[in-house]
This record gives structure tokens, C-alpha cells and sequence, in this order.
């Protein structure tokens, strides 16, 4: 199908071929029956990676300005006037003052995407059985199930363990060696 002229009527008759001699491979064109829970995690997700965007941009001004602020309690609205009273300037004040209120913004939203999410994530079996494994929560599972779908899309159990981010990852560095002008022994020392 990917090389030779290309139409209509060519790639037709290559399918037809193929169906012929039983030599089209299957699609997965995915479950209906995830369709909400997918949409609902993408939701959870993303409102998720607004707020940590949000946070990290309140301990970043924090920090530009040589301010400590380590732990949550930046982030609490019973500190922020501590908080905010340690930055002098006032244009940044008001800055970390806007980002405060976006950070209000979305918390309320995140609390009602939640159960949505969990309530929806019971209706799946598998969310049962991803929760017997040590580290994997509600929120994970419901995660896993909408965004895996079914173990059966993947042609090895390496490409499942890829997709869902359980693969091991191997880096190597060692190719490399730096600071040797001419050929170097093992020690580096030439």
C-alpha cells in the first residue's frame, strides 16, 4: 500500500488483494465502552497539569527574587499574606497576587473532575484489579484503564510496558570520553 502509484482505484484493488489472499492486518480502533472515562481522565490530566504549571511558577518569582520556599505552605491561603508581604517590590506583588488567583481558579474544578473521574472508574472491572497492586491508587487506575484501554492493542507485552511508562530505561554515556586530544587507554590517561 505505501509504495507505487497512488489513487483511489489502485489502493482499492491492493485491498482487495490483500482481503483476497487474507493478508490485512487488524486495527485497533479502540473500546466505546472507555470513551467517558477517557474523556474524563484527559480532563482530570489536564486540569491537574494547570495547577502544578501555576505552583511552579508562584515558587519560581519566589525564587528569582532570592526567597526560600521550600514546602506547601506558599501555596496555602492562610500564608499568602506572609508570603506576599516578603516581596518589596510592588509590581511583582501584584504579579504573584494574579497568580495566586489563578491558582484559586481551577482547585474547585479539580474537586469536582475527581469523583467524577472515580465514579465513572468503577463501572470498569479492571480498575478493581489494577488496585490490588502496591502504588497504584484510584486515580492511577482509572488513569491506566482510560488511557490503556485494553492490553490487547499491543503486539508485545514491551510495547504495553512502553506506552504505559512501566519499561525499564536504559541511558549510557560511556560511548563517550571527554577532555582525551588522542587515543585513550581504558584509565583515560593515553
Amino acid at each position: 500500500m505505501k509504495d507505487g502509484s497512488k489513487s483511489d482505484r489502485i489502493d482499492a484493488r491492493k485491498l482487495a488483494d490483500l482481503l483476497r489472499l487474507n493478508r490485512l492486518n487488524p486495527v485497533y480502533h479502540g473500546e466505546h465502552g472507555v470513551r467517558t472515562l477517557k474523556e474524563l481522565g484527559r480532563s482530570y490530566l489536564t486540569i491537574a497539569q494547570d495547577l502544578t504549571r501555576v505552583m511552579n511558577r508562584i515558587k519560581a518569582l519566589y525564587r528569582s527574587w532570592a526567597i526560600p520556599c521550600s514546602g506547601t505552605t506558599v501555596y496555602a491561603p492562610r500564608h499568602r499574606a506572609e508570603w506576599l508581604a516578603k516581596i518589596v517590590e510592588p509590581g511583582v506583588r501584584r504579579r504573584a497576587e494574579r497568580l495566586y488567583q489563578q491558582l484559586d481558579l481551577p482547585q474547585p474544578v479539580r474537586q469536582q473532575a475527581r469523583p467524577d473521574l472515580l465514579v465513572e472508574s468503577h463501572r470498569h472491572p479492571a480498575v478493581k484489579l489494577l488496585r490490588q497492586i502496591p502504588a497504584i491508587g484510584p486515580i492511577r487506575a482509572a488513569l491506566l484503564v482510560a488511557l490503556l484501554q485494553t492490553p490487547h492493542r499491543f503486539r508485545t507485552q514491551r510495547q504495553l510496558w512502553a506506552y504505559s511508562g512501566f519499561a525499564l530505561e536504559t541511558h549510557d554515556s560511556g560511548e563517550y570520553r571527554m577532555g582525551c586530544e588522542e587515543k585513550c587507554d581504558a584509565t583515560g590517561s593515553g
